[in-house]
């Protein structure tokens, strides 16, 4: 950046001359140069900002379209059906196998609990668990700190470790309760009922196996003689545990009795059931091929591949108008806002048209799509399963026979998955889908190193470094300008010196004639 000493302007006091019109008319002319320059960046910011527009429309694409539409699982999609979903329900994994499972509930899984085996109410009428424990009106009226202890087990039954609970009489019985689930770290939780005045201690799983059994050690008779727990507790001094655990549901499928699980909702064979009740008669679920599903995934990616086709083929039809150029500042200012749109509308308008890149992105795209794929049994082509294209101005728009691609989906699942995600090495003998991902990816990298990533602020590609380069043309110019405007006033403040001195020295001689004329 060039420094300049300061210079102190003078604009026609003497002479009389516009000099700040003068030099702004000829900076104007002299800006004729800097104004094409910022009007060639702006043409190429916004050439940048519709590729990278596409760009972006392209990586949505390729994220949610064309990527699943090259894998198995899309098309490997199972559907469950109950006989009574208020029985028994169930989902099924893509890999599930077809078929029916005839399931009798038995019993529901459920968690294990200890609980006080009379109302607290019973012995104290003003029971508050939100009151301290020593509290002789509100709760037990405590005197001293006691505990009693929780034992858990390993998966072989061995005991895994003792957990003190530790009693205050400063807390409150809500506050005690609490601790129970945080010292065990959520396995069990506690709590005081109050329409029943009762302590329930309860596991947080369902299901009879040894990680969710637990032994109370009441050795201090806190939970007998203060929580009420007297259906496990005496005072007899052996009487002073009681171990508990949840119970497994039991049911009955295809015939093969006695099954166990610890949950009532669990996975066999991929199909996770859940079960809600027990049941008298067998509840009927089926395994199918979910064929709506890989219906609306082939009509949710034609619909997509429309759009996007759309959106690049307008890009490259746009009219362009090579009069209208992008407008410098002085040309703003005398526009309005409207006036200004209306101008940059068509000043943007084109800048895409017939490009190259995008020309070359549609034939591949729909070169990938009308292809038929070779080796295939089956279906070999989108016109097998009910999907055209259009006429050839319509720019590779698809069409779709809904009831033939419904038919050949439910006639033939797995030749519609194969038709799009089979895996070969050459282009003949891919599926669409996965030769459609590629070419997406293509067109991706192309775009991408022509103008950059819409999700990169810093890039390299052609035209970032193309208006660098402007930026470094830019400055040089308006160093230049600027050493020019910076004369220019130098010239004419050099002008109002010599005027001003020619003028001091006329005033002088003036001044003389007319002392030497009064003296005759």
């Amino acid at each position: 950046m060039v420094n300049f000493s300061p210079v102190n302007r003078v604009a026609g006091l003497v002479s009389g001359l516009e000099t700040q019109k003068i030099i702004g008319d000829l900076m104007k002319a002299a800006r004729i140069p800097l104004d094409r320059l910022l009007q060639q960046k702006q043409v190429l910011q916004w050439q940048q900002e519709d590729y990278r527009s596409i760009n972006k429309k392209l990586m949505d694409f390729r994220l949610n379209y064309a990527s699943p539409l090259r894998l198995q699982g899309t098309f490997q999609v199972k559907r469950a059906t109950s006989s009574d979903e208020t029985a028994v329900t169930a989902t099924a994994g893509g890999s599930a196998a077809t078929g029916t499972y005839e399931i009798t509930v038995t019993s529901l899984a459920k968690t294990g609990s200890l609980f006080s085996t009379a109302s607290l109410y019973d012995s104290y009428p003003n029971l508050d668990p939100g009151a301290k424990m020593s509290d002789a009106t509100k709760s037990f009226g405590l005197s001293a700190a006691t505990s009693f202890d929780i034992i858990t087990y390993k998966a072989d039954g061995t005991p895994e470790a003792t957990i003190t609970i530790n009693v205050d009489p400063n807390e409150t019985l809500n506050q005690l309760l609490a601790r129970i689930g945080t010292q065990t770290s959520g396995r069990l939780t506690a709590f005081f009922e109050k329409s029943t005045g009762k302590v329930v201690i309860s596991t947080t799983k369902t299901g009879n196996y040894n990680e969710n059994k637990f032994t109370l050690q009441d050795t201090n008779w806190f939970l007998l003689d203060y929580l009420k727990f007297s259906a496990y507790f005496s005072r007899d001094p052996v009487d002073n545990t009681e171990t508990f655990t949840g119970t497994d549901a039991e049911l009955t499928i295809n015939g093969l009795t006695g099954i166990k699980q610890h949950e009532n909702t669990f996975t066999m064979s991929n199909v996770t059931f859940t079960l809600k009740k027990t049941t008298a008669s067998p509840v009927l679920i089926t395994v199918t091929t979910d064929t709506d599903k890989i219906f609306d995934t082939v009509k949710s990616f034609v619909e997509q591949f429309n759009t996007l086709l759309e959106t690049i083929n307008a890009e490259l039809r746009e009219p362009r108008y090579a009069d209208y150029q992008p407008l410098t500042e002085e040309q703003k200012e005398q526009l309005t806002d409207r006036e200004i749109d209306q101008w940059e509308e068509k000043a943007r308008s084109g800048l895409l048209r017939n490009d190259a890149i995008l020309d070359d992105t549609v034939y591949r795209l729909r070169r990938a799509l009308t292809t038929p794929v070779t080796g295939l049994t089956g279906y070999d082509s989108l016109f097998d399963i009910g999907i055209r294209t259009g006429y050839y101005w319509e720019g590779g728009k698809l069409y779709i026979d809904e009831a033939k691609l419904r038919e050949a989906i439910n006639a033939n699942p797995e030749a519609v998955m194969n038709l799009f995600t089979r895996s070969a090495e050459n282009f003949a003998e891919q599926g669409l889908g996965v030769r459609l991902y590629n070419e997406v990816n293509k067109a991706i990298n192309r775009v991408t190193a022509q103008a950059g990533s819409p999700y990169t602020l810093v890039d390299n590609s052609f035209l970032s470094r193309s208006i660098r380069e402007l930026d470094g043309r830019i400055e040089t110019v308006e160093e230049r300008l600027a050493r020019l405007e910076d004369r220019y006033w130098r010239q004419f403040t050099a002008l109002e010196q010599v005027l001003t001195a020619l003028q001091a020295q006329s005033n002088w001689l003036a001044g003389m004639a007319g002392q030497a004329g009064s003296t005759k």
